[in-house]
């Protein structure tokens, strides 16, 4: 095995001689972002009470980037707490959305949540020696090399589940040299999506012993229940009528959004009771998106403003952790970061409310998902402004098409759950101190 021991010197080296310069500035911007800032003390190594974790074992700690992969992990947490009853178990997140879905989601579940610290070596080491976690589960990405290192000195089983990684970034890593062994030869099992994910770690020189293909937890999705009274009350609620038909464009970046208010605005000359109900990924865009909907002509207004405003064209969802039971209410589905170079979001939330899904091309981090969706008729991928409308003008004229894409969808999910009970078994053999995870 290449010594990881020089990189890792060099990694916090380069850190040291950085901080005197870069760390004040940082500091600023942080201190001056509303989203960075109530974070800011929990990353410089400052916990939350731990005395939940008191009496309790084992310590199993899982760490979800952001809100998609905390969604990713709710299976999983839940099993946790069932299959390890005296567990204490320690949930962290590094984005404001991810924690705020963390409380919202597994608040009565995980005894103790907190945000993940700066990948400075000493706010590491002191985060991990007074959590002392049994067993640290790292979910889909986020990977900092002090940290995971930091847990192999100590002798803490580290898994890598849910993995994926994409041909460009996996083509990168083959030219940065000894960078993927610091990234990914810490873990003791990395569990990946899909084989193709696993053949492109060995194509790294990650030793084959820790490398599994255990599935996707993000089949194992559950979602709230909305029948069709739900359904109707929840649409009034919002402002929407509750007849009217209405696609989602969720989880929008800018650059996507002026395309599907154009899109939608062709549309209504067809459908003139359609309605959009537009979830940007950044909540606190919605006054610049509401603002561009009605310099378009379209009557908009926002989820977190009370407005009597009629008939609407358009609902932009600023909120927070509404978007996937808006799924629910619609007729079909679009889901950014497909549009732009993001690689896309979670397309099986709609999909478990058997809704039609539509992406567009840039899809390189789902694309085992979006493959199979495309291969059992669920989901149907467009190239941008004129096959979205195009693809949207069909599906409203067709009834009956629509429920048979929504089903497909639905199935897609239904055939292939039961990863999380897989990454469970792996935990219990990590937390056994099986031969697998003694890897030198």
């Amino acid at each position: 095995m290449i010594s990881t021991r020089p990189i890792l010197f060099l990694y916090n080296l380069l850190q040291a001689m950085a901080l005197p310069w870069l760390g004040p500035p940082i500091l600023l911007y942080l201190l001056s972002r509303s989203k960075h800032r109530g974070q800011l003390a929990g990353r410089l190594g400052r916990l939350p009470d731990l005395s939940p974790l008191q009496g309790r074992s084992p310590r199993i700690w899982v760490h979800a980037l952001s809100v998609g992969e905390v969604n990713a992990t709710l299976a999983l947490v839940t099993g946790i707490s069932q299959r390890w009853q005296d567990a204490g178990i320690i949930c962290s997140s590094t984005t404001a959305t991810g924690l705020s879905t963390l409380r919202g989601k597994l608040g009565k579940t995980a005894h103790v949540i907190t945000t993940s610290p700066f990948d400075l070596l000493p706010i590491v080491t002191h985060v991990i020696r007074e959590i002392l976690p049994d067993c640290f589960i790292l979910v889909e990405t986020d990977i900092w090399p002090n940290w995971i290192w930091s847990m192999k000195r100590l002798g803490i089983p580290t898994l890598l589940i849910n993995g994926s990684i994409s041909s460009h970034s996996a083509a990168r890593l083959l030219h940065l040299g000894p960078v993927k062994d610091i990234l990914y030869r810490g873990f003791d099992l990395i569990a990946m999506q899909s084989p193709d994910d696993r053949e492109r770690l060995l194509r790294l020189g990650i030793p084959s012993d820790r490398v599994r293909v255990l599935g996707n937890l993000k089949y194992d999705l559950e979602v709230p229940p909305v029948d069709e009274v739900q359904r109707r009350r929840i649409k009034r609620e919002m402002g929407l009528e509750p007849d009217a038909p209405l696609w989602v464009a969720g989880s929008t970046h800018p650059g996507e959004e002026e395309l599907i208010l154009a899109v939608h605005k062709d549309l209504k000359d067809q459908f003139p009771r359609l309605q959009l109900l537009l979830a940007p990924r950044d909540p606190r865009r919605g006054a610049e998106l509401r603002s561009l909907a009605r310099e378009m002509g379209l009557k908009t207004i926002r989820r977190s403003v009370r407005e009597n405003a009629g008939t609407i064209d358009v609902l932009v969802l600023d909120t927070l952790g509404e978007l996937l039971r808006c799924y629910g209410l619609c007729d079909i589905a679009f889901v950014g970061g497909s549009f732009v170079d993001i690689e896309g979001h979670n397309l099986l939330e709609p999909a478990a409310y058997g809704v039609p899904v539509l992406f567009g091309p840039y899809v390189e981090s789902i694309h085992v998902v979006a493959e199979d969706l495309l291969r059992r008729g669920g989901g149907r991928q467009v190239s941008g402004r004129e096959e979205l409308e195009a693809v949207l003008c069909n599906l409203l004229k067709d009834p009956d098409r629509r429920r048979d894409m929504g089903m497909k969808a639905k199935d897609l999910l239904r055939e292939n759950r039961g990863a999380a009970s897989r990454y469970l078994d792996y935990i219990a053999e990590a937390l056994k101190g099986n031969r697998l995870f003694n890897v030198a």
